[in-house]
Order: structure tokens, then sequence, then C-alpha cells
């Protein structure tokens, strides 16, 4: 976007030069308009990320470190090559474990760069080269619930470009007129969402009646190169009125995404408005896990036909995959995997990304280890100590290690729901993990 600011650089291996890396990470934030918070936790993550990486990169190679400054984020990139990489002190429960008599503590460094962090991603790049991005966000002021519009009166229109003050009421009424797990997160600080949309991060349809007020939205973002998220449609009408609004809006969704190069569109959080006869059914999850009070449907459409795809699988969940791609008739080339007889990195690493407000923890593998299944055991733990009831695990069928991880999963209490095609890489599996585990 023409508004980021961006600053790169390449570090020789030298723990001195983490320091200049850290105040350039400053001067970026200050420069991008962010408080003094976001910018002091920036700059401990761009330095904290160095002087860990700079002791595992290859002897002689750089580290590369690329920031950007965004309107509603700052993000820092590490790129290196590292023969043996372990990071298991980036886990969210490494602060937790303890080490026997005669044991290294934990890296220090990499506690505090995991913990200033808002969230961070490891990408292994193939052979021994790795990239690690890591974002902090801007803080927003918290949604003030607002009511319905009232004397609402048809014919209704789309608004395809809303302005920012538009698009912060629409994502303000979606989140008091509908329950929080079937809301994008950023719908509970509508700033944010503005800033996204602006961004292009994500696009949006918005319904208006006659007189201008703000009737329904509908969002959309892509979650990989060939499949698209929407949530809605989020209508704030009477009863009555609802359908026209709906039809409306996606009418006006699918219209604009068929211009567009993805092959499917997946739904995790359409609402009771969605119209029958525009998406099939892939699933379900437990929506309110806390009292078991809903299901969750998982949905979807083609918008291009499925020339079929290879999927790694594992033998422990074959029959559920073989059951799913009947049903859905969509071809698939099932690959063995089996689970791995051994395992070179002592420490698995798994990302970790909260929503409070949605009541949901997911998880994701970065690096496989000898310690998976009590990682998981671990990590589930400590997010229901922090009260949190609904946690998803997201296996990407592209990657056979990840696949062969189904007999870990299946051990801490984990069970596979639904498929996602062209979810990422290749197809996705959520897993969720079972409240009487």
């Amino acid at each position: 976007m023409p508004d980021d600011l961006c600053v790169s650089m390449e570090i020789p291996p030298d723990t001195a030069f983490a320091c200049p890396a850290a105040g350039a990470a400053q001067t970026l934030a200050k420069r991008s308009g962010f408080g003094q918070r976001e910018s002091f936790r920036f700059q401990l993550t761009v330095e904290e990320f160095c002087l860990c990486l700079i002791g595992l990169v290859q002897a002689k190679e750089p580290l590369r470190v690329a920031m950007t400054g965004k309107r509603y984020l700052l993000r820092s990139e590490f790129t290196f090559r590292a023969a043996e990489l372990s990071l298991g002190g980036l886990n969210i429960t490494a602060h937790a474990l303890g080490r026997g008599d005669g044991e290294p503590s934990r890296d220090l460094g990499l506690l505090l760069a995991g913990n200033a962090a808002d969230r961070f991603h490891l990408e292994h790049q193939g052979g021994e080269r790795f990239r690690i991005v890591a974002e902090v966000d801007r803080r927003y002021p918290e949604l003030t619930p607002i009511a319905a519009p009232e004397g609402i009166c048809p014919p209704y229109r789309l608004e395809l470009h809303a302005d920012a003050a538009r698009l912060c009421q629409a994502a303000a009424l979606a989140a008091s007129a509908y329950p929080p797990w079937q809301c994008p997160g950023s719908f509970h600080t509508p700033e944010q969402f503005a800033d996204l949309v602006a961004d292009g991060q994500v696009a949006c349809v918005c319904a208006l009646d006659a007189a201008g007020q703000t009737v329904g939205l509908l969002t959309w973002n892509p979650c990989s190169s060939q499949a698209l998220y929407f949530s809605g449609p989020f209508v704030f009408t009477p009863a009555e009125m609802r359908p026209d609004v709906a039809r409306l809006l996606l009418d006006g969704f699918l219209e604009a995404v068929a211009r567009e190069r993805y092959a499917i569109v997946l739904g995790f959080r359409a609402t009771g408005d969605l119209l029958p006869g525009y998406f099939e059914p892939l699933g379900s999850l437990q929506a309110c896990a806390a009292t078991g009070c809903d299901r969750q449907p998982v949905v979807f459409r083609h918008l291009r036909e499925d020339a079929g795809l290879a999927v790694w699988c594992s033998p422990r969940i074959e029959n559920f995959l073989r059951e799913t791609y009947e049903r859905l008739a969509m071809p698939r080339d099932i690959l063995p995997v089996e689970a791995p007889a051994g395992r070179p990195r002592r420490e698995s690493l798994l990302g970790t990304a909260f929503d409070r407000c949605r009541d949901l923890a997911e998880l994701r593998p970065f690096l496989d280890g000898q310690d998976m299944a009590a990682n998981l055991a671990a990590h589930v733990a400590a997010i229901r100590e922090k009260g949190i009831h609904r946690i998803l695990y997201y296996m990407d069928l592209a990657r056979s290690w990840e696949a062969a991880l189904a007999d870990d999963l299946l051990q801490s209490g984990f069970s596979p729901k639904v498929v996602l095609p062209h979810g990422g890489q290749g197809d996705m599996v959520v897993w969720q993990h079972d409240q009487d585990s």
C-alpha cells in the first residue's frame, strides 16, 4: 500500500548488529504513528529475534530483516539458513516447562520475543531456509454497542466502496446483533476493521436502504491462493425484510469474487440469514464449547471446477477423509503416510492464536519434534487455564509431515471434524479438542 513504510537490511551473524536493527524498528514504529507501548513491543520483538537467530544461523550467512509499518500493525520478517533449528522456547508453554538437573535453562530471548509479538509464523522454505514473520498490532478503541437502524424503507442497494465511517458503523452493528463466534475478531474494534478494508486485507459489501441507512454487511478475505473465507450475511432489519437484504448481499458478493482467481469460497461464520441454495455444507464444529449450546456450520461453494488434488493421509483418518471426499464428490488421490519412526528434533513448535471474544484458540504446527504429543497436551492445558474452551487445530494435507501427526492429535484428545478444500497449500483438516478428553 502507498502509505506503508518499509525498512530492510542484511546483518552478519554478530550480536552487535541487533541494536541498530532494534533502533530501526523503533524509528519505523514512530514514523508509522504507533504509540509508545506498541513501539517498545516492536523494538523488543526485533531485537530479541535478532539476538536469538544470530546464534542459530549458519556461519558467515547473513540474517535478512525486513520491517513494515502498516496502518493497523507492525511486521518484521527474518529470513535465514539454519542446519538444526530448534525453537521450542517460542511455545506458549515454554515458561511453564521445567528443566531437569544439569539441563540448560530455557532461552530467555525466545520467551521475550514470543511474548512481545501478538503473533508469529514460521515458514520452512525448503532445505535449510526458514522465514519467521512476527507482528505487533495497533491498539484500537473497543466496541461501543449501537442500536439497529429504525424506519427502514426499501428499495435496497449495494455500497461496494464504503468509507471508513460506514465500515465502522456496519462492524459495530454486526457485533451488537450477532453472537461473537459468528463475527470476525476485527468487528469488536471497528476502526481496525475499516483499516483492514482500506489496506486490501479484507473486502466487503454493505447494503443501504432508500434513505442511506446501513442495513447489511458481508465480508471476505483470502485464506490461501485458491480459497476465500466469508463471514455473514449480517442483516440489521426487521424479520420480514431480512431475506431481501441477505439476497442482495450474497449476489453482490458472488458477483465480485467471480471475477477473481479463487476456486472456492469457504464459510466458518455463516449466519442464520444465509439463504438456502447459495452454499453446500462441509460439516460443523462446536460453536459454544462451554455449554455445548450451538453447532457452527461450515459451508462452501465452488467458483471453478475442482480438478482434483493429491493429499497425504495417515491411516488413522483415512476412513474420515474417504467418506468426506465421497460425500462432497471431490476427486482426490490419497497418499499414505505413516507416523514418523524417529524425529531428529527434540522440541516441536506450535503457533497459537487467541480470540477471547469468540472463546477460541487456534493451533498450527510449525516444527515437528519428539515431544509433539506432550506439547499438544501442554498447549491444551495452558489454553484451558486462560478460560478458553474452543480449541481448533489446522492440518495441511499438502505437507506429509503434518499429515503424519494424526496419532499425536488423537492421543492428545483432538478429533477430525471438517475438511476445507484448498484451505491451505492443499486441503486442510480442522480438528477440534474434545471437552471430555
